[in-house]
């Protein structure tokens, strides 16, 4: 091979290397960010346009981003709520970039950014390390005990609360940064116990929790409550906009049809764009191009590709979800059923870190409401010694919250007697267990949620 067909070959090899980590990167981009990668190559390339969209027929109601609960819809006349989504991602940027500002090494950098990904869009960790672990490709090589020590750099990051469970961690870690004092003292007691209790009448709180905290002055009670009041409900408060609830598009839409339930990609959540063909055509008409056009030409066409391939991925991967996931679209969470990231990449034929970035950021809607495609992979919790059956954590999360919801609030279950319960469904998980969704779920202490 000569000199020059080497250099040739080396450079096409380049270029295709280039071309694949490309792809891929785009792949893993929520909607946000792939609107501004487009905009970034309508600027750069003139033969690149936006295409003129005809009217969608699939008009899902817009949602709140909540992986655990349904959206809530908003009037159909705010015209403005789309608006929230150019702002969605500044908090996770912000967070990114104070990696590289704490001294951290190589490894544990690259733990902590994992971890960030993972947040929903108030700022809190809902998902427990084990489940995270389980949502990462295996050649990743994670372990709970490095991702517990990254979870602790994270959580000193700014804004405090960053990385927490639930609301009540979150505040705790605020209150964690101010200076010692009765009233702080106070404020963790009330946030610890009695936040459930607290009403928008100041004066009505104070002769309450005077009877249930009688170490504290009311001067120090209303400190307490003022400084309760001044802190964040959500980390992400004052990132995305000045409302903490954030909307998206859903990538894709699940509806049923007349032979079952049928997966709809969403043309609104991605920019479309197209190729100007008459300005190609006057240029191919040229008796030579220049090199320059030529390479616009063959850039403007993997562009295109690559938003294509993007949203096939997407959608395959959402076919596998309803395919295994009958009883969910059906029953709602309590119909999940164990499904990992790896057994849906050996069924589609691709590697399990494209699975894990075609599921990153991406929202599904369906009857039951919106949701992350990450939140219908899960770790496997055995319902029985004696049984290969399975049920997913988040099924066993939705059995918990049906129970406290229907339990008698004089005499709430404590998290013993959740663990019978589950027992006697057949669902076979550690007291400890219980414990940990309860509060992944945001649920209250048995003391806590007694109602006198």
């Amino acid at each position: 091979m000569s000199a020059t067909n080497f250099q040739l070959k080396l450079r096409q090899t380049q270029q295709l290397s280039q071309n694949m980590q490309q792809s891929l990167r785009v792949l893993q981009m929520s909607g946000i960010e792939i609107e501004r990668e487009v905009e970034d190559w309508l600027a750069d390339n003139p033969l690149l346009e936006r295409k003129e969209q005809p009217e969608n027929p699939y008009e899902p109601p817009r949602q709140t981003v909540d992986i655990a609960k349904r959206g809530i819809s908003l009037d159909d006349d705010d015209s403005s709520a789309w608006e929230n989504l150019a702002e969605e991602e500044t908090l996770n940027a912000y967070l990114h970039k104070q990696v590289s500002e704490h001294p951290l090494s190589p490894t544990e950098a690259a733990h902590v950014h994992i971890l960030i990904d993972f947040l929903d869009d108030r700022g809190y960790l809902t998902d427990s390390i084990a489940d995270i672990i389980d949502h990462t490709p295996l050649e990743w090589m994670l372990s709970e005990e490095d991702m517990e020590i990254a979870l602790e750099n994270l959580q000193r990051f700014d804004p405090a609360g960053i990385a927490t469970a639930n609301l009540n961690q979150s505040l705790l870690h605020q209150l964690d940064r101010l200076p010692l004092s009765p009233a702080r003292r106070c404020a963790a007691q009330i946030v610890m116990y009695h936040l459930e209790k607290l009403t928008p009448n100041q004066p009505k709180n104070i002769n309450r929790l005077a009877k249930i905290l009688p170490d504290f002055s009311d001067t120090v009670l209303k400190d307490a409550l003022d400084m309760i009041s001044s802190l964040n409900p959500y980390p992400s408060y004052g990132f995305a906009s000045e409302e903490p609830t954030q909307y998206v598009r859903p990538d894709v839409i699940v509806e049923q049809g007349e032979h079952g339930w049928l997966v709809v990609g969403n043309d609104d959540a991605a920019p479309q764009i197209q190729i100007n063909t008459e300005l190609v055509e006057m240029l191919q008409d040229e008796e030579a191009i220049d090199p320059v056009w030529r390479e616009k030409i063959n850039s403007a066409k993997q562009k295109m590709d690559m938003l294509q391939q993007r949203k096939n991925t997407v959608i395959r991967v959402a076919e596998y979800i309803v395919e295994r996931q009958q009883d969910f679209f059906f029953f709602g969470e309590i119909g999940l059923v164990p499904m990992l990231l790896k057994d849906c990449a050996t069924h589609l034929g691709l590697a399990e870190s494209t699975i894990s970035r075609a599921v990153s950021n991406k929202y599904l809607f369906c009857p039951q409401g919106l949701f992350a495609l990450r939140f219908f992979f899960s770790q496997n919790a055995i319902s029985s010694e004696n049984s290969d059956e399975a049920i997913s954590a988040n099924a066993i999360k939705s059995v918990i919250a049906q129970i406290v919801e229907r339990e008698n609030k004089q005499k709430p279950y404590s998290d013993c007697a959740l663990h019978d319960l589950l027992q006697q469904q057949g669902i076979k998980i550690a007291r400890r267990t219980v414990a940990k969704y309860r509060e992944q779920l945001g649920i209250p202490t048995v003391q806590q949620r007694r109602q006198l």
